[in-house]
């Protein structure tokens, strides 16, 4: 175990007799907690991360000139920082096995991060056409021009980007660690890969791009899905009714 989760560990240890109910964002996260006796299985709620899907489905699309990418373009991309943990030397790497069946393909990561030079050099000399946003306050304009949508980590407490794609209606690409498969039912609202195997990364991808039928039938029902069990208002009601429970007769 790394040293910071150690820590946090530690410190969760410490304060949970202090509390009434410890919140876990997904199952594997309260499995997690248990199986490290954190806390008893009563003391510990399950209330899954959401999000206001309303913004992702009114956000207005980047225009792909402005972006410098073609309008019949194949575009792929990931929302997350440049970091060990989301995997964007995977997912430069899958970019390129994806370059050489498709040259009309385009790649966007929205974020900023450590290995930025590293993946910016991959690309230039693959010649892969790569648009790194860096930090910016306005994600899902750009999530909107994707066609596939890559979260390739190597580990996640949630994976909330999962989730921001699917209501943007856009397919799912993400690795099966962690919390991912209980959000993605694999080959019914996304597909699940390795980790660290960009190969499976870009097959996946490649898939998608072949099977467009298929892959519309999986936009769909991952936008149901986000909207009935993931939008904000669910988890507001939940904390709610929560924190009524605790609070009743005190």
């Amino acid at each position: 175990m790394k040293l910071k989760s150690l820590i946090y560990l530690c410190l969760e240890k410490l304060f949970s007799p202090c509390t009434d109910k410890i919140v876990c964002i997904s199952k594997a996260e309260k499995a997690s907690a248990e199986c490290e006796h954190i806390a008893k299985d009563d003391k510990l709620a399950l209330i899954p991360n959401g999000i206001d899907v309303s913004a992702v489905k009114n956000a207005v699309a980047k225009s792909r000139s402005e972006l410098g990418i073609a309008e019949d373009a194949f575009v792929v991309g990931m929302i997350g920082r440049l970091s060990p943990q989301k995997a964007p030397d995977v997912f430069i790497r899958a970019a390129k096995l994806i370059h050489d069946e498709i040259p009309n393909s385009a790649f966007i990561i929205v974020g900023s991060g450590e290995e930025e030079e590293e993946v910016k050099a991959f690309a230039k000399e693959n010649g892969l056409k790569l648009v790194i946003t860096s930090w910016t306050d306005e994600p899902y304009s750009y999530l909107k021009v994707f066609d596939v949508a890559m979260l390739l980590s190597r580990w996640e407490g949630f994976g909330l980007a999962v989730v921001e794609y699917m209501a943007a209606e856009k397919n799912v690409v993400a690795t099966k660690i962690d919390a991912i498969p209980t959000l993605v039912n694999d080959g019914v609202d996304g597909l699940l890969v390795e980790v660290d195997n960009p190969q499976d990364a870009a097959d996946k991808a490649l898939w998608l791009y072949r099977h467009p039928k298929e892959a519309e039938e999986m936009k769909y029902k991952a936008l149901k899905k986000v909207i009935e069990n993931y939008d904000i208002s669910r988890v507001v009601d939940q904390h709610v009714e929560m924190f009524e429970e605790l609070t009743e007769g005190k």
